[in-house]
């Protein structure tokens, strides 16, 4: 163990010498290697670990000395290297054990260190500088202190020597030694095959193994001793154990304060007690002398100044950052809280520069490392004190013989013990990186954990209401023998044998049910029983919430749920899928895939933080980098020419570069030609050829290394040499004889294969994606050891807890490791889990350990499949995001070419396909030669970044734009009706046009006229404003400038027109002045565009053209979901082959509609070449072929009854796809998500399918003709498998129903038909087995395998397994991901938040936050009544004591709701009604509270209190009539819905799942047209398989409801297969062919056969749309939707509910009711009573006038010895402290941030109205909570920058005028003042004599205008004037006293004689009179 270092927790130096204020100081703190450790990942923790500590020796110069001068005087000994070879050895198993053992037990929050490679060699240095040093005896300071174990002391003997042993520095790898020895022996005992029949071990030390386990375990409890003898067990050591004892209820104190007392023991203690110095002898006593400090303990140190204090400017550092500061740490002897945290991260010297950011935020916590935790209050140590209890009490029952007995297996125990090995995920750097990202995601993922559970308990409740006892009826037939028989088959009711009539089930007592019959009716011959036990021993039913729970985890994993769906289709209704599918979309669809979000989001977020990755401690490069990386000179075969000179070996090879790769093609492709019916020749010269191949590659790499000489050495340094040359290497081993003919040889194949790498690479658009998944490969091998080491570790513990308890039969019988290994795989896989969870649990019934079996099943699935599987995709995703620092050059690059780019060219002269064959294009107009070159607009020379001119008048265009539509909003709002509301509406549906009616100001009113002049009035002092910036900064506006390049298009195209008018005619006819062309062109809308001549589309004729249509379409699809090929055929057996039948009728009507559509738009706008063409709309060309297809298919209909083949009527499901071309929202869709993608999206099929080459070739070299079986299970290979046998059709018992049968020796066919016998077959199974869909089928057929020609057995040949766990792991998991990976960047880059900063993310999260929010509408004052009064309170108080009541009541009513079950009660039924009867009067009366208290305005205007509304009368309605025994089947389903819904007010009442729910809702509208455009697509495929598909005779996966018959069914078929459920199954069912099927003949027209090129074609098709793309679109849109809630840090989370709710009560005070907005006259008063986040007073609210006072209050009894002045109650000296603790600065900078808000506030003004809520708070968070520069988008940052720019304008014009009115009034002041003291003093001197003079002309003064009035009139003077004066205010009349400044005459005063002042200029009297 490495020593420890000395100046590890060294007291603090002052920096830059002495000590005192301003100065730093620097603490030496744990450091690289100590951060690698985590709650997860055990490592040292500040806040579990007893340290010792010492005075610092040296400084980090001496340090560096004594590294140089060690270097200088190195040695290089061969003994000296051997040496320090061991030495390294040493300290890398150190580093190993300080990570796996953890004796320090440090939490994951204080180590959050991701080392780097600098980080790795400055420890080294540091290592051997200390290696070489004397070691000396110091006197070190011992954290022990208290009482453990209630009688040990800190100077005990036994407590100090348990001590030592911990430290020992040999300790940590003994004991990580320990644990590899117990892990490999618990893997050796689970080694040995256990069935069920086979014989127990005796006794619990039976077996080698268990002695040696047995060993371990007491080892690792003398460890766990000496931890709790050193720190304690449960209560900290200083903590005295009698206050436990102690009364928390004396002195009757609060609830909080009983709490507080009652935990205070549980607590770490305050105390701070004095070192003992203690001598320690860490080296060992037989050294004889002690080491050196802590050094092996600590081997490294991170050195963290702290700076001075300095004020904070920023309330969240998050997302603007500030300087950061803290106190200096405690004693490091002294215990400390473990509470004790900061959240703001110290500066960082140069070797913490790579430290996550959040290990800072935790610093403090990671400095406590040294102080002594109780044993039970870490992580680890819970898990290990667990493990080894376990192991105890399983010891002790096993001793006591009870562990396994006959009826009863306790192995659960001794599954938990396994639970010490877990520290193994720990044990590389990699694993543990991994596992503190996922602890940095834990809270999230708590948090969406709550709410999925959550959502899950509401779908059992549901289930259990819907479907208990529905798996318990079958039907039964009654055998002659008198015995009945079942096979599974649900139903519910039978045919009865008397009466022919269909009768309900029979229940179990034997009665006839009274219900009604529904489901699968049981034919004639067979009875619908209900059966004693549900299916699955009783485990898959509905019966109760525990069972229902686990079905619903079933659906949420979308695997086998179909099974179970149909199952409840056949036992209730066929709308019972609908619980299904909602279940799917909702759970999995949605909520699971907020996993994804917080994983991928929380990950980017750490990258983005620390530039590294993840999922290891190396640094991401970008794109680029790695893709130069990987192949050297970015080619996959160029070479790396590095600095070295070409020669002309390099050369010549340089230019055969392409001839390599075809060579590869050419080995891959003589590999693939093999099959089992190959002869031996043919297979000799496959393997000549392979060794022709190696040679010549070998040959190539001894090529490419000559070409590297002189500098040969740069030949390694490329990856594509080195990975070439270890190809190259072992293919050339493998072709050894000896190897050669093994028969492992085609295993090593897979070498030779490897080398298809560079056949990918050729391709130009597969490299950089190539390269992309696997540039982060370290990352992704970190990802797959730790799967590995997670499924091994859940392998153990299953093997402990299942092994011996199964039988051979089941495939995962967990007998032994590798086949738990397999089955907890297959459990991450997620294929037929329940198989395994069905058989585990039924073995495990007898033995009453199901519900241990349910449980830790069920939960390792979700942790795999939610968790470990969704971080594939982040490990992904980290190669798909952009460089940080390449961000913003992208938005830079946006932004030019969005703002500065070309400009389209004209219509005539177009560039794509139609423009070239059109006539016009050679045809010239006179005015086109000046117009510009090649018909491009010219570029408009105003057109640039805009300036502050321009800012200005738009500002002022923008404002008077809102005035007047405002006005004629009004004016709207009062003339409009319903019926231009509904055509607005279908505008907006078909078209996407908001219609706006501008009302001329000749219809308006005079009142009306004369409101929008006083609306006018209001803007004259900004429009002042802005006139005098437009004078001083002039410039030319953009506004026209960007207009031009369109008007100039038109303008050429217009003049075009004029030179030739037949351009513009449709069909060469129709001219614009033609009466019918232009009745065309009001019904539809033009494509391409405006017309510029002719008639513009009506508002009113357009939107209800393209309602008939729409209408026809839908008429449609309804004709051919009921006139399918089934309901044809029996139709014409009814009346015949007929022509004209009512849906060929219906066909030719609606073909008819749509052809005058085409025709009513070709008159408009014409066909091809006219400038509004109807083929220059994409959409339009999708409708001609659209329609096309279907007059072909009317056509052939009519023709030849019933259409001529499959190919004529598939052409019927082309009317699907008119409702995405006719609405607008499905097209905007379907070109966001699937055009804007598609080329990535194809780009990663593309690679699919090449990714499978090579293991498609590499199976067919492994199982090629090894898979065959007999399907008489009894032979013992194909010699014997002839003639026939007899089969059952259920089982071997039933000898009645038992038939002959030839025996056949083939390929299995289990679920799907596949083989390895040639490449087309192999590569289609790897691709069935991509999807994950049965794969497991072919692992089973594999393992089975007991040699060629022989019957294989189950589990013969385990090894075979591992191909499959290969490509399954490097295939499909990656090729899955790969997909998800891709479609979420097109959503980031289809959104642009691919190229957004986090800060920029951030601020887009805030902004969706906000833009969520809403005002509420309570009233604004509070009811006077007394009694209303009372509910108003309880209304508004959202945490009182009400509130909490009701809280309670929702959570006993859920719980009430869990209980229901399947077997009924009397009691307790009406128990439940009348619970339910209180509940809903409580409720009733908590709704009626709240309307009274808020009336009914305030009530309606929240959405809860709408929905409380309504389920309580609905609830009131539904649950008296059932409780009074009248109730109906439907009103019983009804209440269950409204009582079911009364536990959705649980997710209003947390905060949690209320911030979830409401972001759901927010995203709904993306998801919606999600969905929409989803259905579009199911009907076209639904109606697409129904007639190709729909008379194909069923095979053994259909059944009565599972095939394409009718349309409904073959949208659920779809949906299921959208998951991957049996797609494959299906697929190979539906290509039957003759001789299995009956072709058609002239007497028999329909085929019942299937169809192979359909079938392939189709279902592959509809996988890779739906499940491919579309699910995981899904995917993509929760995570763009829900990345707000997924981030760790920022605005979103600096904004709480209750802070929220608090600036909604401000607002709801001051803002106006009846608009909703906040008037111009409320701003300062608004802005200052805001507070928390939202504060932007001047003075903060602890400086207010009421805390002043507050502060300075004297108290005479208190205060008695006060020294200060007291005036009217206040202390002035108290006063002057708290005054003296303003920081000016601060001020200062806080009154330009409320001068500028305020400025733009009054700018920003509605006119009329005010501010709107949502203005206000994006307002308020420019200057509270980001940091523009940072957080905005460079968009969005140019426009803030200029508003920025003329709100700092108005602010500088506001001082100027204040300065100039404040010098103004200041002379007149001086003036007035100076003639007031003339007159007194002539009025003192009265003796001397007055000369009286005439009054004369006098001339008037001169007045002066000031400019800064803006053009105002100066206010004439008043007659009498006052003059204010510290002391006197003097009047004409005499003096008088002076006002106090508080005084309203005072203000008035100010007022007076001045001219018009503006609303801003005052507000700073304002605010004093606010304030005051």
């Amino acid at each position: 163990m490495d020593d420890l270092d000395s100046s590890d927790f060294a007291p603090p130096r002052p920096i830059g010498g002495g000590s005192g204020p301003g100065k730093g100081f620097s603490y030496n703190l744990p450091g690289p290697q100590q951060s690698e450790s985590s709650l997860d990942s055990p490592t040292y923790s500040s806040a579990d670990d007893v340290r010792l500590t010492a005075p610092s020796r040296g400084d980090s110069d001496t340090d560096i000395e004594r590294v140089a001068t060690r270097k200088r005087y190195a040695q290089s000994s061969p003994l000296k290297k051997g040496t320090d070879t061991l030495r390294a050895v040493g300290k890398k198993m150190r580093r190993v054990s300080m990570r796996v053992v953890n004796l320090a037990a440090m939490d994951m929050e204080s180590s959050m260190r991701i080392q780097d490679e600098d980080d790795e060699q400055d420890r080294r240095e540091r290592e051997a500088s200390a290696a070489d040093e004397p070691e000396d005896v110091e006197t070190k300071i011992s954290p022990l202190r208290g009482r453990t174990l209630c009688f040990l002391y800190p100077t005990s003997s036994v407590r100090l020597a348990m001590y030592k042993l911990l430290v020992y520095h040999w300790t940590e790898p003994a004991i990580l030694l320990l644990i590899i020895i117990n892990t490999l022996l618990l893997t050796i005992q689970s080694a040995n095959t256990l069935f069920l029949d086979d014989p127990l071990p005796r006794g619990p030390l039976s077996t080698w193994e268990d002695i040696g386990i047995f060993a371990l375990f007491c080892v690792f409890t003398l460890e766990s001793f000496a931890r709790i003898v050193v720190s304690g067990l449960l209560l900290d050591p200083a903590v005295h154990l009698s206050s436990i004892f102690s009364n928390p209820f004396h002195d009757n104190p609060p609830l909080p304060v009983v709490i507080s007392r009652l935990t205070t023991p549980f607590k770490l203690s305050q105390d701070q007690p004095k070192p003992s110095p203690i001598p320690v002898l860490v080296g060992g006593p037989e050294k004889g002398h002690a080491r050196k400090s802590t050094e092996g303990f600590i081997p490294d140190t991170l050195k963290i100044v702290i700076p001075p204090l300095t004020p904070i400017h920023s309330r969240h550092p998050s997302i603007n950052p500030a300087p950061a500061t803290f106190p200096p740490p405690p004693n490091p002897s002294h215990p400390l809280p473990s509470n004790s945290t900061n959240a703001n991260p110290p500066p960082m010297s140069r070797r913490s520069s790579s430290v996550l950011p959040f290990e800072f935020a935790l610093h403090a916590q990671r400095s406590l490392a040294h102080r002594g935790v109780p044993y039970l209050r870490h992580s680890w140590s819970r898990i290990d004190a667990i493990a080894v209890t376990s192991f105890w009490i399983s010891f002790i029952l096993s001793a006591v013989g009870v562990e396994h007995t006959a009826g009863l297996h306790l192995g659960l125990f001794r599954a938990l013990s396994v639970l010490r090995c877990s520290r193994l995920l720990a044990v590389t750097n990699g694993t543990s990186t991994i596992m503190r990202s996922l602890k940095i995601a834990r809270p999230l993922l708590a948090n969406v954990a709550y709410f999925v559970i959550f959502a899950m308990v509401l779908f059992s409740i549901v289930g259990v209401q819907s479907f208990n006892g529905s798996f318990l009826r079958q039907c039964v037939m009654t055998m002659p023998d008198g015995n009945n028989l079942t096979w599974g088959q649900f139903c519910g009711g039978f045919v009865d044998p008397h009466s022919l009539n269909t009768s309900a089930f029979i229940t179990a007592s034997g009665a006839l049910s009274t219900s009604s019959p529904r489901g699968f009716i049981c034919p004639l011959g067979q009875t619908c029983v209900e059966q004693d036990q549900n299916p699955n021993m009783g485990i898959q039913s509905y019966d109760n919430i525990f069972t229902a729970l686990l079905q619903v985890i079933v659906i949420a994993s979308v695997n086998t749920w179909s099974t179970d769906m149909y199952d409840a289709i056949d036992a209730e209704f066929f709308a019972s899928s609908l619980f299904y599918v909602l279940g799917v979309i909702v759970l999995n669809f949605w909520l699971l895939n907020l996993f994804v979000a917080v994983i991928t989001n929380t990950f980017s977020s750490i990258r983005s933080a620390t530039k590294k990755s993840a999922f290891g401690a190396h640094r991401v490069k970008p794109a680029q980098e790695e893709w130069m990386l990987a192949d050297g000179n970015s080619s996959g075969s160029r070479l790396t020419v590095g600095g070295s000179r070409r020669n002309i070996v390099r050369v010549v090879y340089e230019k055969t570069q392409l001839f390599w790769p075809l060579l590869v093609l050419a080995s891959v492709s003589i590999q693939a030609t093999r099959t089992p019916n190959r002869s031996q020749g043919f297979l000799d010269r496959i393997n000549f050829a392979e060794l022709v191949f190696t040679l010549l590659f070998d040959v190539e790499i001894l090529w490419r290394f000559i070409g590297h000489m002189p500098d040969w050495r740069l030949f390694l340094s490329s990856p594509s040499n080195f990975l070439d040359l270890f190809l190259g290497l072992i293919c050339s081993a493998i072709q050894i004889p000896v190897i050669r003919h093994a028969a492992v040889y085609p295993w090593l194949t897979f070498f030779q294969l490897a080398r298809f790498y560079r056949v990918i690479l050729v391709f130009p658009r597969m490299k950089p994606l190539l390269l992309a998944i696997f540039g982060n490969f370290y990352g992704l091998l970190n990802m797959t050891m730790f799967l590995l080491l997670t499924n091994f570790l859940a392998a153990l513990v299953a093997v402990q807890l299942f092994r011996g308890d199964l039988t051979p039969e089941a495939s995962m019988n967990f007998s032994q490791i590798y086949n738990g290994f397999l089955a907890m795989y297959q459990i991450f896989s997620s294929e037929n889990w329940t198989d395994v969870l069905y058989s585990a649990g039924e073995a495990e019934v007898p033995f009453k350990q199901v519900i241990v079996t349910v449980v830790f099943l069920s939960g390792w699935f979700l942790f795999a499949n939610f968790i470990i599987l969704q971080m594939f995709v982040a490990v992904l995703r980290e190669n798909f995001e952009v460089a940080e620092e390449s961000k913003n050059g992208q938005q830079a690059a946006q932004y030019y070419v969005a703002h500065l780019g070309p400009q389209q060219i004209d219509d005539v002269h177009s560039r794509d396909w139609l423009g070239w064959l059109n006539p016009y294009r050679y045809f010239k107009d006179a005015s086109d030669v000046s117009s510009g070159s090649n018909g491009w607009g010219p570029r408009s020379s105003t057109v640039g970044l805009p300036f502050q001119k321009s800012s200005v008048e738009t500002l002022r265009m923008h404002r008077r734009a809102r005035m007047l539509t405002d006005v004629q909003g009004n004016w709207s709002s009062l003339k409009t009706t319903y019926s231009i509301k509904t055509i607005a509406a279908l505008n907006h549906f078909f078209s996407g046009e908001e219609q706006i009616d501008h009302i001329p100001l000749r219809t308006m009113t005079i009142k009306d006229r004369r409101g929008a002049m006083d609306n006018i009035d209001e803007l004259e002092e900004t429009e002042r404003y802005l006139d005098i910036l437009a004078t001083v900064a002039p410039n030319a506006s953009p506004v026209q400038a960007s207009r031009d390049a369109l008007y100039d298009r038109r303008q050429r195209t217009a003049r075009f027109i004029a030179a030739h008018p037949s351009y513009d005619k449709t069909l060469w006819i129709f001219s614009q002045t033609n009466k019918l062309r232009r009745t065309a062109q009001s019904v539809v809308k033009p494509a391409n565009g405006k017309r510029i001549f002719g008639r513009s589309h009506s508002p009113i004729a357009h939107p209800i053209f393209e309602l008939i249509i729409l209408l026809a379409v839908i008429g449609g699809i309804v004709v051919a979901g009921i006139a399918t090929p089934a309901y044809r055929r029996e139709f014409y057996q009814q009346h015949g082959f007929i022509r004209g039948s009512w849906f060929d009728l219906a066909e030719a009507t609606f073909v008819l509609v749509l052809l005058c559509e085409f025709f009513v738009k070709v008159l408009a706008d014409g066909f091809a070449f006219t400038p509004n063409a109807y083929l220059k709309d994409e959409w339009n060309i999708v409708d001609f072929i659209i329609l096309a297809g279907l007059i072909v298919n009317t056509i052939s209909s009519i023709v030849v009854i019933g259409g001529v083949n499959r190919v004529t009527r598939s052409l019927r499901a082309l009317r699907a796809l008119r409702l995405i071309t006719l609405i607008d929202k499905n097209r905007s869709t379907f070109e966001s998500l699937i055009f804007a993608g598609a080329s990535r999206i194809l780009d990663a099929a593309m690679l699919a399918m090449l990714y499978l080459v090579p293991y498609a070739v590499w199976g067919l070299n492994i199982f090629t003709g090894l898979m065959y079986s007999c399907n008489d299970s009894s032979v013992a290979g194909k010699d014997q498998c002839r003639d026939e046998y007899v089969s059952y059709v259920l089982d071997s018992n039933s000898v009645n129903l038992g038939f002959y049968a030839p025996r056949v020796w083939d390929n299995p066919h289990t679920s799907t038909s596949w083989s390895f016998d040639n490449f087309p077959s192999s590569l289609l199974i790897l691709f069935e087995i991509v999807s994950l869909e049965g794969w497991i089928d072919v692992l089973e057929a594999a393992v089975g395998i007991t040699g060629h020609d022989l019957q294989p057995l189950t589990n013969a040949n385990q090894a075979n397994a591992l191909f499959f766990l290969f490509f399954n792991l490097l295939g499909a998991v990656v090729i899955l991901t790969v997909f998800v990976s891709v479609i979420i960047g097109n959503f980031s880059t289809k959104t642009g938040t691919a190229y957004l900063t986090q800060a920029q993310r951030d601020w887009i999260d805030l902004r969706r936050l906000i833009m969520r929010q809403k005002p509420s509408k309570r009233p604004k004052t509070r009811p006077v009544g007394r009694f209303r009064s009372w509910c108003y309170d309880r209304a508004v108080n959202k945490h009182g004591w009400w509130a909490k009541m009701m809280t309670f009541v929702f959570v006993v009513h859920i719980l009430v709701l869990m209980t229901e079950t399947f077997t009924r009660g009397k009691l307790r039924d009406d128990f439940r009604d009348d619970y339910f009867l209180a509940v809903i009067c409580i409720y009733a009366l908590d709704v009626s509270i709240r309307f009274y208290g808020l009336g009914l305005r305030s009530f309606l205007a929240n959405g809860w209190n709408s929905f409380d509304l309504i389920v309580v009368i609905g609830s009131a309605a539904t649950t008296i009539p059932i409780r009074a025994g009248s109730a109906s089947f439907s009103t019983q389903q009804m209440q269950k819905i409204f009582l079911t819904s009364i536990a959705f007010k649980l997710v209003q009442r947390s905060n949690r799942m209320n911030q979830l729910f409401k972001t759901s809702r927010s995203s709904l509208p993306v998801i919606s047209s999600l969905m929409i455009l989803w259905f579009t697509l199911f009907l076209f495929f639904g109606i697409l398989y129904v007639e190709v598909f729909g008379l194909t005779r069923w095979e053994s996966a259909e059944t009565r409801e599972e095939n394409y018959s009718t349309l409904g069914r073959a949208l659920l078929m779809l949906a299921f297969m959208s998951t991957g459920e049996g797609w494959n199954q299906y697929m190979h069912d539906y290509a039957l062919t003759y001789p299995r099927c009956t072709n058609s003949s002239p007497s028999e027209p329909d085929s019942d056969c299937g169809s192979v090129g359909w079938a392939f074609s189709l279902f592959i098709a509809w996988n890779i749309l739906s499940m491919y793309i579309f699910v995981n679109m899904f995917t993509g849109v929760v995570v763009e939707s829900f990345s707000y809630v997924t981030q760790q840090a920022g605005g979103s989370r600096s904004i709480t509910r209750e802070e929220m709710r608090s600036f909604k009560k401000i607002w709801a005070e001051f803002a106006n009711h009846n608009t909703g907005y906040l008037e111009k006259r409320n701003f300062i008063p608004f802005f200052a009573k805001l507070s928390n986040c939202f504060e932007v007073r001047i003075y903060p609210s602890e400086l207010s006038i009421a805390n002043l006072k507050k502060v300075a209050h004297f108290d005479e009894d208190m205060d008695f010895r006060s020294g200060g002045r007291i005036i009217d109650g206040i202390d002035l000296y108290k006063l002057a402290r708290a005054l003296s603790s303003i920081d000016p600065a601060e001020i200062r900078r806080r009154r330009r941030l409320y001068n500028r808000l305020i400025q733009e506030a009054s700018i920003s003004t509605e006119p009329g109205r005010g501010l709107s809520f949502t203005s206000v708070l994006l307002m308020i968070s420019h200057y509270t909570l980001i940091n523009d520069k940072d957080a905005l988008e460079l968009k969005e940052w140019i426009r803030r920058t200029e508003v920025n720019k003329l709100v700092k304008d108005l602010v500088d014009l506001e001082r100027v005028r204040g300065l100039l009115k404040m010098v103004y009034d200041r002379r007149r002041f001086l003036a007035y003042r100076e003639e007031k003291a003339a007159e007194v003093a002539r009025q003192q001197r009265p003796d001397i004599p007055a000369i009286v003079v005439d009054s004369l002309m006098t001339t008037p003064p001169s007045q002066s205008r000031d400019i800064t009035l803006a053009g105002l009139e100066e206010t004439p003077s008043p007659t009498r004037q006052t003059v204010y004066s510290p002391t006197t205010v003097f009047a004409e009349d005499g003096p008088t006293p002076s006002p106090s400044p508080s005084s309203p005459s005072f203000m008035s005063i100010l007022r007076e004689g001045s001219r018009r002042v503006s609303d801003v200029s005052t507000r700073t009297t304002d605010i004093y009179d606010h304030y005051v």
